[in-house]
């Protein structure tokens, strides 16, 4: 199925958005599949294709890694249990991780609201098929391959204090971080097509393919920054250069990326979890107001995120202010976001991308968001 409707949402607005997909696909990306939630319902629409070989159309079933937008699902499980009093978030970590350097300066906050100084490790993780990671094992190579800062100098974007969050948070409450997170967050919203898929089974059959752009560079350019278009993650011992796009799917283990990264799930799920959480269903008022306020600037390249919160992040579409998050890993990229003032929520992901942040397999997805925002906001 292409398209799914719940709820109030016109026909014609369906049509819309599928039209936007399909101008997106014609660029070149692979499938695209796109759900907005309102207090109607949801309605939820893909375009292109899951897989090349054999062609197979992205249906809105269809699984897509998420990426970062995992980190949202763990800053709630984090702040639920602060209103549980079970933690305080301005406790230093060096009550659980006293090996950690700067341990009893980083609190429990700073984990999830990118302003930790701790080292990070993502453009340095070689992509290794079939490799195994535990999370000490990514927090030891931020540490090997980056010095940390001290806590609060900057607002730096760390899937360090990620990875830690989810050790933390599997400690206090002795489940896996899957099991922590289906038991809080996606069993109570009945949200039956969202797994965290490092520490839980999930099935394989229904991942759409991931595909990645990785062009050639010319020589003496191989390590440029990721600001001026050098690659984001470690690929070239499992891809060659090429025009074409190439199948990642597998590439990527999803123990690499843990608590910083490792959910699969579809656009329609992740728009029920944000009206859920923004809709006081699984967090309390308190502690949501935590997440999204005293929010930081940022900015980092190939992405809308301009206002650090805890999990979350202020990013503009349409002309709208959104509360969410952006995802990518190596043939896929996301974006979800919740309208505050109007009460919707949006989510896109494609089964495109590439390590260039600054190519349009890694950033075109952005205004196709724009005119779906615009498109809603001119209907409803």
């Amino acid at each position: 199925m292409r398209s799914e409707r719940v709820g109030s949402m016109s026909s014609g607005l369906q049509e819309k958005i599928g039209t936007l997909l399909e101008r997106f696909i014609d660029t070149g990306v692979v499938g695209c599949s796109a759900a907005v939630g309102t207090a109607h319902g949801v309605t939820a629409v893909s375009r292109g294709l899951s897989s090349r070989v054999p062609a197979k159309p992205l249906a809105t079933a269809d699984l897509l890694k998420v990426a970062s937008c995992t980190k949202t699902f763990v800053a709630t499980v984090l702040l639920q249990l602060a209103g549980e009093d079970r933690i305080a978030l301005d406790r230093p970590v060096s009550a659980w991780f006293p090996w950690l350097p700067m341990a009893d300066r980083i609190s429990l906050r700073h984990l999830v609201n990118h302003r930790s100084g701790l080292p990070e490790f993502e453009s340095h993780l070689p992509v290794a098929p079939g490799r195994h990671w535990r999370p000490k094992d990514i927090v030891d190579l931020a540490f090997r391959v980056n010095r940390p800062c001290a806590p609060d100098e900057a607002t730096v974007y760390s899937n360090t204090g990620f990875v830690l969050a989810g050790m933390l948070i599997e400690e206090l409450t002795g489940l896996t971080l899957g099991g922590a997170i289906r038991s809080r967050i996606l069993d109570p919203l009945g949200l039956e097509s969202t797994w965290s898929s490092a520490t839980e089974d999930f099935p394989h059959h229904r991942l759409a393919r991931g595909f990645y752009w990785r062009p050639a560079v010319a020589p003496g350019n191989e390590n440029l920054p990721v600001d001026q278009g050098g690659e984001m993650w470690r690929t070239e011992t499992v891809l060659e250069y090429s025009d074409e796009l190439q199948d990642t799917t597998d590439l990527c283990p999803f123990s690499s990326v843990y608590a910083a990264g490792d959910i699969v799930s579809v656009p329609s799920d992740l728009v029920l979890f944000l009206q859920g959480l923004f809709g006081g269903k699984i967090l309390d008022k308190g502690m949501l107001q935590e997440m999204i306020r005293n929010r930081t600037p940022c900015g980092f390249v190939g992405t809308r995120l301009s206002e650090a919160g805890l999990g979350i992040f202020g990013m503009t579409y349409g002309d709208r202010l959104l509360l969410g998050h952006q995802g990518g890993l190596p043939g896929y990229v996301t974006v979800m976001g919740h309208d505050p003032g109007a009460g919707i929520s949006y989510a896109i992901s494609a089964n495109t991308g590439s390590g260039n942040r600054l190519s349009h397999y890694a950033t075109g997805i952005h205004a196709v968001l724009d005119n779906i925002v615009v498109a809603v906001s001119d209907t409803l």
